[in-house]
Order: structure tokens, then C-alpha cells, then sequence
């Protein structure tokens, strides 16, 4: 049995089909942004389609904390486009064909892995109780990372900007 994963901990590189026609790989992902990965059993599950739709409400915002999300399924592609067309969700859904969801300890579904520079663990939530109630504690890990252009925290960028403007 594999040990899960914990913060600073290097996340299991994988290579999944998407959505979006495409293979995405997390050592690419993870180079360009944090990520935010949630894993989900499948789209029968009302569970599973409230942690879609908050993290749909929330993309904006994680989108401005430098976050991309990828939720990830051992639901047929078939299935994971129906569920993003029907939620109209605005971030690709992946098929965990070949069980990477245990590489992360992910046996009970939902989960959140926030994944950072150098595929490290930054923050998690397994099982994670909803995912309305932990989406803040993400963000919160989000804004303390060092900016990607300056190396500076955002929080501290944040109050820079907020002493300027005011």
C-alpha cells in the first residue's frame, strides 16, 4: 500500500488524457503555475458535482492567485465531457485510467492536492470535507507563495499595493 503523500512531500508526476483532447502531464502544469488538483470518484456523485461547480465559481479567483486546476476521475472521458458540458465547467477534467489518484493516498474521494514549485506539496484536504469549506484554505496557501515575477509573498505585495493606492 502506498504512504500518503504529506506537505513538501514531491507529487507523482502523471500523464492523463483530458477534456480538452490533449495528455497533461503535472511536471509541465506544475512548471508554469501552482496546481490544484481535485480528485473525484465520478460524476454520479452529488459530492463529486458541488466540489465541481465550487470550484467552477471559484476559478476566477483561483485564476488571479496563479492557480490552474485540473480535477481528475476514473470515470470514462466519455462521461468527464458530459459532466463539463452539462456544468459548463471552465477547467479540464482528466481520466485516471491507470490509478494515479493512489500515488496521492487518494482512496476516498473528494480530495484537493495543491501542488507548487518543484511538484511539492503545498497544502491538502483528503477527504476533504467540501469543498466550499476547504477552497479557502487553499487560497490562503496561494497567497502566501512567493509571487512568480517578483519572489516577494502576495500577501506582502497585496499590502504594498494597498498602501500605494491609499
Amino acid at each position: 500500500m502506498t504512504e500518503p503523500l504529506s506537505v513538501s512531500a514531491e507529487a507523482p508526476n502523471f500523464d492523463l488524457s483530458s477534456t480538452e483532447n490533449a495528455v497533461l502531464m503535472l511536471r509541465d502544469e506544475a512548471a508554469r503555475t501552482p496546481v490544484l488538483l481535485y480528485f473525484f470518484s465520478g460524476p454520479a456523485q452529488d459530492r463529486a458535482r458541488a466540489g465541481l461547480d465550487a470550484l467552477n465559481r471559484r476559478l476566477d479567483h483561483l485564476a488571479r492567485l496563479h492557480a490552474r486546476v485540473l480535477a481528475v476521475s476514473p470515470a470514462p472521458l466519455d462521461e468527464l465531457k458530459k459532466l463539463q458540458a452539462d456544468h459548463k465547467l471552465r477547467f479540464p477534467l482528466l481520466h485516471d485510467d491507470r490509478g494515479f489518484s493512489a500515488a496521492y493516498g487518494v482512496t476516498d474521494a473528494p480530495a484537493l492536492v495543491l501542488v507548487g514549485p518543484q511538484r511539492r506539496i503545498l497544502w491538502l484536504a483528503r477527504p476533504a470535507a467540501s469543498v466550499e469549506e476547504a477552497l479557502p484554505l487553499a487560497e490562503k496557501t496561494l497567497e502566501e507563495q512567493a509571487s512568480p515575477a517578483t519572489g516577494y509573498p502576495k500577501s506582502v505585495i497585496n499590502r504594498w499595493i494597498d498602501k500605494l493606492v491609499s
